[in-house]
């Protein structure tokens, strides 16, 4: 992890990083606390398709974590997100891009991309981890996963695959049988970590009715549906609350011992 800038603003430290990976550097930010030293949760944040690292909604629960728990919160681009838009891609209008994406990342190619993104977080979460040992206000503490939509899709097989992660709150996707997605619901199954799942009810993108089809394969015992009125991206801001709440209960506090003076 080569840190690339670092800007302290209103108790929260941001950090761009680059992670050194095969196919090609990957960006990602690191927010933490300022002013405070020890262990404290990580929560990593999986964005959604056409967004990127820095969207306001990854930064603003990014730095409700920090500000208001203490934990520490990482994101990076997925492929053909954010930094990682090739050239001649990034002047397409929004409808365009949504187009190639959904061919990209849940066409044929959909395994390789999903190879890539689990490898590119796997490999975050070690860097954060072993950031922890010179950045004090890091430390390695418990995990926690976000993400909703495209964040989900690739989410499911991370946190059913990474046993550091805790607890998780995903939604804006779901399961059918006719979904080309071979073994993402034995994925769905073996998911057991705590779970906060979202659904919006007007979904003009994932049908209702699938999102509560996937949200019964999980195999978490521990696992709550927040249904709220409204399409994709209508998530009300109340949520963010409730996933801060989600991560308190199942991560746990940052020991007093961490706090500063």
């Amino acid at each position: 992890m080569q840190f690339t800038d670092e800007i302290a603003a209103m108790g929260v430290t941001e950090r761009g990083f680059t992670l050194d990976r095969p196919d090609e550097p990957v960006p990602g930010v690191l927010w933490t606390p300022e002013g405070v030293t020890g262990p404290r949760p990580l929560v990593l944040i999986g964005h959604g398709g056409s967004q990127e690292k820095r969207s306001p909604n990854v930064v603003a629960l990014a730095r409700r974590l920090v500000r208001h728990q203490g934990y520490a919160a990482l994101a990076i681009d997925a492929p053909y997100h954010g930094d990682r838009t090739p050239a001649d891609e990034r002047d397409l209008s929004w409808e365009e891009r949504r187009r190639r994406l959904g061919g990209r990342l849940f066409g044929r190619g959909r395994g390789a991309t999903t190879g890539l993104v689990l490898g590119d977080w796997h490999a975050a979460l070690d860097a954060a981890l072993d950031a922890a040992r010179a950045l004090p206000e890091v430390g390695a503490g418990p995990v926690g996963y976000w993400g909703l939509s495209m964040g989900c899709a690739f989410g499911v097989p991370l946190v059913a695959g990474e046993p550091r992660i805790g607890a998780a709150v995903l939604g804006l996707f779901g399961w059918s049988d006719q979904m080309r997605l071979a073994g993402f619901d034995d994925l769905a199954r073996s998911l057991t970590v705590p779970l906060l799942f979202l659904v919006q009810w007007q979904d003009e993108v994932v049908r209702p009715e699938d999102a509560c089809t996937l949200f019964g394969l999980f195999g978490s015992e521990r696992k709550t549906m927040h249904a709220n009125p409204g399409v994709h991206v209508a998530v009300p801001l109340f949520e963010r609350a409730a996933a801060e709440a989600h991560f308190a209960e199942h991560l746990g506090p940052v020991e007093p011992a961490a706090s500063a003076a």
